[in-house]
């Protein structure tokens, strides 16, 4: 299932992604197209106009002068094809290169001039000093294929009742090959944005998605450890019930006895979990007020003295002899901290053992300490001991701890946008800094 909505992020990521950027690419070819078919255009009228200021120029006495050279020069440095006809008649000038379709193109240009825009040769120009010209595109087959030209005609006056009639041609073979090479660039370079899109797409979708992979998996694991947790409980019960309907009087007392304790450790657990799902669906709320740090730690104290001395440990609280600063907190909340730290604490501290509750002041914050001189937790496990139904020693007789209470008890500290950190007491033991923000 995760490996396939994956996949579909990914698709989605890299088609939306990749749509825009065709997109993008096919508006920027149109535009670079246009431009460089109008620099193309404004290059072939600059062109054009030369040649007919040339000729104008050579011409302005009434003889027609052709500089061979000059005109040759010119179609080869800015590929034209130039034919200048007076009365009807080529002039001496044939062109810098003799090509079998020349005479056949320029005809082309000079039929297509007066089909479609009425301009011929024979006309006269409609001034004396003026050229009349008229630019068009031609497609035309001359070279076995089909190709584009820019096309000029323009009629240069001379003298009276005379002049000339002159057929400029470009190619636009050089502008479509660079547009061509343009596309195959856009094509190429798409291509390969699209290969890193799709790379790109599918590690950050299976960076996105790791947190719901580990939550799936937090999820299955918590599912497991509840289904193994309230097996145990429940069967004590269902077995309790047979044997109290068939057991005499004080025998029917222990067993009822035994219920009543499984019960009261299902209702812990399932109030476990309510308050961790309420904390993952981030419903969970907290009421702060002004606490008085030292009274909190005296009332927690004397709610685990009788624990502690039924189990024969030394229970302290060790102030400091300055008076702590008021926190801003959910008593109870940090009260249910506390008494999970000192409930552990008692729990796996051995008989003869000591637990020491203490504070001290920071510079930005409170620090209350739960200290004992048990087993200790080795560092390798110090930072699973908050995981969700770990329990260090799974051996253990001990039914009243799932595994949950550091795990609530975390979650109050997020709460409070405060910290719960374990250290090893120095001589053996473990020792619990809780850190709260001083208002």
């Amino acid at each position: 299932m995760i490996q396939r909505l994956r996949l579909r992020l990914t698709f989605v990521c890299a088609a939306v992604t990749a749509i825009i950027l065709v997109i993008m690419a096919v508006c920027s070819v149109i535009i670079v197209r246009k431009h460089i078919a109008r620099r193309e255009e404004t290059t072939f009228c600059s062109d054009v106009n030369t040649v007919t200021y040339y000729i104008q120029s050579q011409s302005s006495s009434g003889l027609v002068l052709i500089d061979h050279q000059w005109f040759s020069k010119t179609e080869k440095n800015n590929g034209l094809i130039i034919s200048i006809e007076e009365n009807g008649k080529s002039l001496l000038f044939q062109g810098a290169e003799e090509h079998e379709t020349r005479q056949e193109l320029v005809a082309q240009v000079k039929q297509k001039g007066k089909e479609e825009y009425q301009f011929t040769f024979e006309k006269m120009p409609s001034s004396t000093v003026e050229v009349d010209s008229v630019y068009f595109t031609l497609k035309s087959s001359s070279f076995g294929e089909e190709r584009e030209y820019w096309a000029n005609l323009s009629t240069v006056p001379v003298e009276e009742n005379r002049w000339l009639g002159i057929s400029v041609v470009k190619s636009m073979e050089e502008s479509q090959r660079e547009i061509e090479n343009l596309m195959a660039a856009f094509f190429f370079f798409g291509m390969a944005a699209v290969v890193g899109l799709v790379v790109f797409a599918w590690f950050f979708t299976g960076w996105s998605i790791r947190p719901i992979v580990e939550n799936q998996r937090r999820q299955i694991q918590f599912i497991s450890a509840v289904s193994h947790e309230l097996r145990s409980p429940l069967a004590v019960i269902q077995s309790s019930i047979s044997a109290v309907l068939t057991a005499d009087k004080e025998v029917a007392a222990h067993f009822a006895n035994n219920i009543t304790e499984e019960c009261c450790r299902m209702s812990r657990l399932i109030e476990d979990m309510l308050t961790l799902a309420s904390a993952d669906s981030r419903t969970w709320s907290i009421q702060k007020e002004e606490t008085d740090l030292e009274t909190l730690l005296l009332t927690v104290s004397d709610n685990f003295e009788p624990m502690a001395r039924s189990k024969g440990i030394s229970l302290t609280v060790s102030l400091p002899e300055q008076v702590l600063a008021k926190c801003l907190c959910d008593k109870q909340r940090i009260v249910q901290v506390l008494s999970i730290l000192v409930d552990n604490a008692i729990c796996y501290t051995p008989k003869g053992g000591k637990v020491e509750l203490g504070a001290r002041e920071n510079r930005n914050s409170v620090e209350l300490i739960v200290a004992d001189n048990g087993p200790g937790i080795p560092c390798e496990e110090q930072k699973r001991i908050f995981d969700r139904f770990y329990r260090r020693d799974s051996s253990r007789t001990e039914k009243n701890h799932y595994g949950l209470g550091l795990s609530v008890a975390k979650e109050i500290m997020a709460l409070h946008k405060g910290s719960l950190t374990v250290t090893d007491t120095p001589g053996g033991g473990a020792t619990f800094h809780v850190f709260l923000n001083i208002k």
